[in-house]
Formats: C-alpha cells, sequence, structure tokens
C-alpha cells in the first residue's frame, strides 16, 4: 500500500514538472519575440535619428535648396538598409530657408530635413494582430531636425 501511495506521488510530481515545462518554454517564447520588436524597434528609431540628424547637418552647409538636398540625399544614401529595416529615405522635400540673405531680427536662416526609415517585425502576424501602428507587420520612424544655415548668399 505504501509503495503504490510513494509511485502515485511520484507520477504526480512528473506530471507537474512536464506542465510547468511546458507553460515556461511558451512564456518564455512569447518574451524572446516581445524582445526581438523591441530591439528591431529601438534599433530603428535610432538609425532614423542618426540619418536625419547627419543629413541635416550636411544640408546647412549648402549654398541653396538644390545643393542641400544633394548634400541631405548623399548622407542619406550612405546608411544602407539592413534586414529589418528599410533603407533611410527623405519624407518630403528639404524646407530650406535664407530669407533672401536678409533675416527679420532674432531669426536664423534654418533648414530642415524630414527622413523616414521603415521597420518589418520578423513575427508579422503576431505583431499585436496587425492593429493599429503595426499594419503589415511594419512599423515608420518620421524624424525632422532644422539646422541653421551655415553659409547664407
Amino acid at each position: 500500500m505504501k509503495r503504490q501511495h510513494h509511485q502515485a506521488l511520484l507520477a504526480r510530481k512528473r506530471g507537474s514538472l512536464s506542465v510547468e515545462l511546458t507553460c515556461g518554454s511558451v512564456m518564455a517564447a512569447v518574451f524572446v519575440v516581445i524582445a526581438l520588436h523591441l530591439g528591431i524597434i529601438v534599433f530603428g528609431a535610432y538609425i532614423n535619428d542618426r540619418v536625419c540628424r547627419d543629413a541635416c547637418r550636411q544640408a546647412a552647409q549648402g549654398q541653396d535648396l538644390a545643393e542641400s538636398t544633394k548634400l541631405a540625399s548623399a548622407v542619406i544614401k550612405s546608411y544602407p538598409g539592413g534586414t529589418f529595416l528599410s533603407q533611410p529615405k527623405l519624407d518630403g522635400a528639404v524646407v530650406y530657408q535664407d530669407f533672401g540673405g536678409s533675416p527679420p531680427a532674432q531669426t536664423s536662416p534654418y533648414v530642415q530635413v524630414r527622413t523616414k526609415t521603415e521597420a518589418v517585425m520578423p513575427f508579422g502576424p503576431l505583431a499585436f494582430f496587425n492593429a493599429g501602428v503595426l499594419q503589415d507587420g511594419k512599423v515608420a520612424f518620421v524624424k525632422s531636425y532644422t539646422f541653421p544655415i551655415v553659409r547664407v548668399k
């Protein structure tokens, strides 16, 4: 009798261990997917911010709108896309406001650049059930920077 009780107790412990292992594995997989998505999101936002800042800083060196756009585009093209990140691109036109060489008082000539980078989530269908900003498993990062124009005609 005592031996049967002992065997039943061992079988119950083994069964509960396999249930705990299964549940723990599922939870760990969910956390890994979330961590992977968050890592891609943080890296995508960082890259887009860096591209936009560098492009705007370079565009501020231009003599006019055409040269500033060319300089900003050259910087943006120097940042390649990756496995999960698209190639950064200009989002709209470069704003070049030099006020014709004579800005009003308390105002500086400036250039403004806006960039966009998209990140593709590796587990698109699991991207929070494709709701909100994660339509089609993609997240778009848009950043705008404004710098004073270094050279004015």
